[in-house]
C-alpha cells in the first residue's frame, strides 16, 4: 500500500524535499528571532561555528590527496572562527569600534554566506544524487523554501504578540520582549 506516492521520484528530488523540511525549522526559528528581538542571538551563531569548524577540522586531518578542498570552502569554514576570535578581541577591546564593526560583517557573513555553503557541502556528501541533478528547479525550489520560512518566522516573531504572551516566552526559557503580551 502506497500513501505518499513519493516511491517513485527522482532521488535528487527526494533529496531536495528532506533538506527543504530540515533546514525549514532553522529558517523560520532564525526568521522569528530577528523578527520578535530585532537580533540573532549567539546559540545561533555558535550552531554555525560548531558545524563550520567541524567541517574545518576535517580539511586539516584528511589529507589533501584524499579530499581536495577548494579555497571557497577554506574561506567558509573559517570565517564563523574568526567571528569567534574577533569576539575575543572585542572582550579585551569593547570601546574599538573597528573590532565591533569587524565582528558584525563577519557575524553577517557567517550567517547569510558561509552557513547555507557549508550546508550544500555537507549535503553534497550525505546526498550525492542532489548535487548531480541537471536542472536547476529543486534548489531553486529549496532557496524559495528556506526564503519563506525566514521571511514567515520574521512576521510570526515582530507580530508575536498576536501569538504569545510574555509567560510563554518565560515558560520556555526565552528572552521576553519588550513589547509582549501580557493577556
Amino acid at each position: 500500500m502506497k500513501f505518499s506516492g513519493f516511491e517513485n521520484i527522482d532521488a535528487g528530488v527526494r533529496s531536495a524535499i528532506l533538506i527543504s523540511v530540515a533546514a525549514s525549522y532553522f529558517a523560520f526559528d532564525l526568521g522569528f528571532e530577528f523578527g520578535a528581538h530585532g537580533r540573532v542571538f549567539f546559540e545561533k551563531i555558535f550552531f554555525v561555528w560548531s558545524i563550520s569548524f567541524a567541517l574545518l577540522l576535517i580539511f586539516v586531518i584528511i589529507p589533501k590527496r584524499v579530499l581536495p578542498v577548494p579555497r571557497s570552502l577554506w574561506v567558509a569554514t573559517a570565517i564563523p572562527t574568526l567571528w569567534l576570535l574577533v569576539g575575543l578581541a572585542n572582550r579585551a577591546a569593547p570601546d574599538e569600534i573597528l573590532v565591533r564593526h569587524a565582528l558584525t560583517i563577519l557575524g553577517s557573513l557567517a550567517v547569510l554566506v558561509c552557513f547555507p555553503y557549508v550546508m550544500y557541502v555537507i549535503t553534497s556528501v550525505i546526498y550525492p544524487d542532489f548535487t548531480r541533478m541537471n536542472r536547476t528547479a529543486p534548489i531553486f525550489g529549496i532557496l524559495v523554501v528556506i526564503g519563506v520560512m525566514v521571511l514567515a518566522g520574521y512576521l510570526v516573531g515582530s507580530h508575536h504578540y498576536f501569538f504569545l504572551t510574555c509567560e510563554d516566552f518565560e515558560i520556555a526559557g526565552q528572552h521576553i520582549p519588550a513589547d509582549c503580551s501580557q493577556r
